[in-house]
């Protein structure tokens, strides 16, 4: 009966596969490796940090035992000396502050000492806040669904023409966001830890491959495939100003909803402890509303370039909606 059943999902690949493509089709290559990469960082990207601060807490707990720790500014001390990963800085009243990462949570034993724990689930909520893994996360499953079912590309649902555009647009914000605001920012925060320029800009293997991953190549092949590898609709259906205004719409509206959405979590975690700069409550500077001016990245506070970037953010969106889709209507016209 295994056998059969086996043989039944074999027969089924094989037809789905002859149905839709062949062993010469670039399509079917470029879906299933673009998937099969992202697939791949996305997981390490979640799995990673949940190991190592699994480690770390545990790394914390023997420090604990082995000095008779009972409050978390003796910890911070130790933790400061023995230059461990999970003492993070942060800014408070205009000051740099030692923290222990707030992905670490503390009690006290029956010893009167204290004790890490770790909660992985709310690891993944904080990661989850990031525009950029939602976004990368949305063009998985765009392509795995285009690898799926091609036929459907162009015609209905997230892989339609309008999905598409959605999907390129939003991780070409990801793309520009992170190179020309988020970049910049890693690197001067790397100098001014008395890093080299080489170690700001890739401070390890697994990171480097994320941040390209995430920020640079995987942005630039989606976008490539959905102006010139996808079928889309008809030039006259994608040329009325309704589509385009119908996508606008979208578009604007989910972005406001991400940045709502990141901010009550953030004002949820600062209400619990977290500071207001630190990336464990905001995933971006412009969405630090609570931070005061003293605290803002140059001296402005954070609601200023909360208003700021939906500026910057809404114009690229439209910009780039509206410069995808005057590309694929000229790809139509070169094909006939």
């Amino acid at each position: 009966m295994h056998n059969n059943f086996f043989k039944l999902k074999a027969d089924q690949t094989k037809n789905w596969f002859s149905n839709n493509y062949s062993l010469k089709d670039w399509k079917f290559w470029y879906k299933f490796s673009f998937a099969l990469i992202l697939l791949a960082v996305l997981l390490m990207s979640y799995l990673k940090p949940m190991i190592n601060t699994s480690l770390s807490v545990s790394e914390i707990n023997r420090l604990i035992q082995e000095n008779g720790i009972k409050t978390i500014e003796e910890l911070i001390k130790v933790g400061k000396e023995g230059d461990y990963s999970w003492i993070v800085q942060v800014k408070v009243n205009g000051e740099m502050v030692d923290q222990i990462t707030s992905l670490i949570n503390f009690n006290v034993d029956q010893n009167s000492l204290l004790h890490a724990n770790y909660q992985p689930f709310e690891d993944i909520w904080f990661r989850t806040s990031f525009f950029t893994l939602l976004s990368n996360i949305l063009v998985l499953v765009w392509i795995t669904n285009a690898l799926l079912k091609p036929n459907n590309e162009g015609k209905k649902g997230l892989i339609s023409s309008n999905g598409a555009i959605l999907t390129a647009t939003f991780i070409t914000i990801t793309f520009l966001i992170y190179q020309l605001s988020l970049r910049p920012t890693v690197i001067s925060t790397g100098l001014a830890a008395n890093k080299t320029i080489l170690q700001a800009l890739f401070p390890n293997v697994t990171s480097v491959i994320e941040n390209e991953v995430f920020h640079t190549f995987g942005p630039i092949a989606f976008v490539i495939y959905v102006i010139f590898g996808m079928k889309h609709e008809s030039k006259e259906n994608i040329s009325e100003f309704k589509f385009l205004k119908k996508n606008w719409i979208q578009g604007v509206v989910i972005l406001i909803s991400y940045a709502l959405y990141a901010i009550a979590r953030g004002l949820i975690k600062e209400a619990g402890g977290t500071s207001p700069t630190s990336m464990y409550a905001y995933p971006y500077f412009f969405l630090q509303v609570t931070t005061p001016a003293k605290d803002g990245l140059l001296g402005v506070p954070g609601i200023a370039w909360f208003f700021i970037f939906v500026v910057i953010i809404a114009s690229i969106y439209i910009g780039f909606s509206t410069l995808y889709k005057m590309a694929i209507i000229k790809r139509i016209d070169k094909n006939k």
